[in-house]
């Protein structure tokens, strides 16, 4: 399966040719080899169900009922970038990347955009990777396993973790089978950039929080290590789980010390960064629910508090 992905530096208003294609809807249809029903048109029996098809190379994305309704990534795309034009007036002083993620011949497409001229330092030399940025993704697929998405995140950019918020107040979700299409509006993107501040303000409080490895170790194991949950990715063996979640604490802790922030990194990092024998794009944004299940239980509270 081809993956497609590409970087574009400093233009918000270019997307990677990839991400348009055109799309049939083709009406599936029943045949029978039973004797009982040779008597039936079958060419004139039709069912419930479509198979989406790329007009380009006839390549098979998914198949659906009616009522998916096929939204093209490059017109998702295209919102959020007028959205983003209209709440930055001064948009060509800002320093901005693109990727463009075409995933499994075209049945999935993720689109990531940094804000590099927004990032917060968090260390007094102000070190090039040691800052997290704004970003703006947006999901959406055509296999039926992703709706259309647009999250307001952040990034650490000395490993690369996107930085999960406990209650992903900053996304917009809309389902294929909905009548109405996504909104994102100016005030949306604006609250973003306005949350992301706050998500500095809260990397310095747990940078300043110490740990004890035992509850650490209590916290992984009730949360994200734990295998009684249902809908957990192909590699959530608790085992395996705690073995890479403590190689990954280790190289935390030797950056930034028992904290808090070392435990977030940690969990972050093994959330964005999955070793997986699945697709890393879907388990990675399972994990992503996960840690922010984690940072709503009642172990992550007292950590925080204690």
């Amino acid at each position: 399966m081809q993956t497609n992905t590409q970087v574009q530096q400093d233009d918000l208003l270019t997307i990677d040719p990839s991400a348009y294609f055109e799309v049939d809807k083709k009406q599936l249809f029943y045949w029978s080899e039973r004797e009982e029903d040779i008597a039936i048109d079958q060419e004139d029996t039709p069912v419930n169900r479509y198979a989406l098809v790329r007009k380009d190379n006839g390549k098979l994305l998914g198949i659906h009922s009616d009522d998916y309704i096929v939204r093209p990534y490059s017109d998702l795309s295209e919102k959020v970038n007028d959205v983003i034009l209209d709440a930055i007036p001064d948009i060509n002083k800002w320093q901005i990347t693109t990727e463009d993620h075409v995933y499994a011949d075209g049945k999935k497409f993720r689109r990531n955009i940094n804000f590099w001229n927004k990032q917060i330092y968090l260390d007094s030399h102000e070190r090039a990777n040691e800052c997290i940025i704004p970003q703006v993704r947006i999901y959406s697929s055509l296999d039926g396993q992703w709706g259309q998405q647009i999250m307001f995140s952040s990034i650490y950019m000395w490993c690369l973790n996107g930085m999960v918020r406990p209650d992903w107040t900053f996304t917009v979700y809309n389902k294929h089978s909905s009548k109405q299409d996504i909104t994102y509006s100016v005030a949306e993107f604006r609250d973003g950039l306005e949350s992301h501040k706050e998500m500095g303000n809260e990397m310095f409080k747990m940078m300043q929080k110490k740990v004890r490895n035992n509850d650490v170790t209590e916290l992984f194991r009730k949360t994200l290590a734990n295998n009684r949950k249902r809908n957990l990715d192909i590699d959530n063996n608790s085992i395996i789980v705690m073995r890479d979640l403590d190689s990954l604490w280790g190289k935390y802790v030797a950056k930034y010390g028992n904290t808090l922030f070392a435990v977030y990194q940690t969990a972050t990092d093994w959330a964005t960064h999955p070793i997986t024998r699945g697709a890393v794009y879907n388990v990675s944004r399972k994990r992503e629910k996960q840690v922010a299940d984690m940072m709503q239980s009642d172990y992550w509270e007292e950590m925080y508090n204690g």
